[in-house]
């Protein structure tokens, strides 16, 4: 596929957009059309392609100066800034004729062959640029790792997703990016991370908290439960009296650190004594007798007028 004319135009974002506007919005766009959204694997080359052109700051400069006749084959910066000083014509993006100095030098292209201008040789096989695009994990895959294939645009990956990975980090896929030109190898396949939040854990770097719901009865009177964590069920045990937001912590059962490491991080249970759904008839007598096994007013300590 050819690159976009106006790589800014397919981003989204204007010719003064700083690098930090460009990538949010290539990231944005690249979510939105990841082919395991249901998105267009079309439209996301279009995206990988522009933002091949501009992300880079090397590469942008070029492109504003003389549009896509820089990533022509056998372009040379220096010796089109010197036609452009003959009359060629003027700079900025698309303004160099890439066949007009193609001719004027003997068709042999900038730099190229026979009555080529400074006598240079045209490039041989070039690599294709790298593609990124984002990879939502689960946790169980963090956890526990695993192996994911999809398609994205015509390529068939296959990627290992190993233990403890994190939110941003990146997975490089070889061979998987754009193709290469003139029998040049193809780039790489960047894959961002991004673990989702699961609806019962929150992450926090290595460790993991769970809310854990307790009868009022288990509460009061403590002992061992059997609890299912995201590892696996633990028999975990509650102390006496247990209150509300208490933290107990469970050691190793947290996310794997990642790389050569065999640590893990822990897992964190903050108790949650709950009540009943439904009160039993004689609920109130009850109540009396726990609310008479208080010796002191739970409130004593909130005194505002010290």
């Amino acid at each position: 596929m050819s690159p976009p004319r106006d790589p800014y135009a397919v981003l989204g974002v204007g010719r003064t957009a700083s690098s930090d506007e460009l990538k949010k919005a290539y990231r944005k766009l690249a979510r939105k059309l990841h082919p395991d959204r249901g998105g267009d694997p079309e439209k996301l080359k279009s995206v990988n392609a522009a933002y091949e052109r501009v992300g880079d700051a090397k590469k942008r400069k070029l492109f504003d100066e003389f549009g896509e006749a820089a990533f022509r084959p056998g372009f040379d910066a220096n010796q089109a800034r010197q036609y452009q000083n003959f009359g060629g014509g003027g700079g900025g993006a698309g303004g160099i004729n890439i066949d007009d100095l193609m001719n004027m030098f003997g068709g042999g292209g900038v730099g190229g062959g026979p009555g080529g201008f400074g006598g240079g040789r045209a490039r041989g096989p070039r690599r294709g640029a790298d593609m990124e695009a984002p990879l939502q994990v689960q946790l169980s895959e963090a956890l526990e790792g695993s192996e994911r294939s999809f398609t994205i645009g015509r390529n068939r990956v296959t990627v290992r997703i190993p233990k403890g990975v994190r939110s941003g980090q990146r997975l490089r896929v070889a061979g998987k990016g754009q193709s290469g030109e003139g029998g040049g190898p193809a780039g790489d396949l960047l894959l961002e991370i991004e673990v989702l939040a699961h609806p019962l854990v929150r992450i926090d770097r290595d460790d993991l908290e769970m809310a854990l719901p307790l009868t009022f009865g288990e509460s009061l009177r403590g002992g061992s439960i059997s609890v299912s964590t995201p590892t696996g069920d633990v028999k975990v045990k509650i102390p006496p009296r247990a209150e509300a937001g208490t933290r107990l912590r469970l050691k190793g059962r947290g996310l794997p650190k990642g790389g050569k490491s065999t640590r893990t991080g822990d897992l964190y249970l903050v108790l949650m004594p709950t009540p009943p759904t439904e009160l039993p008839a004689d609920w109130d007598e009850t109540l009396e007798t726990i609310d008479g096994a208080y010796t002191r007013d739970v409130r004593a300590a909130l005194d505002f007028d010290q």
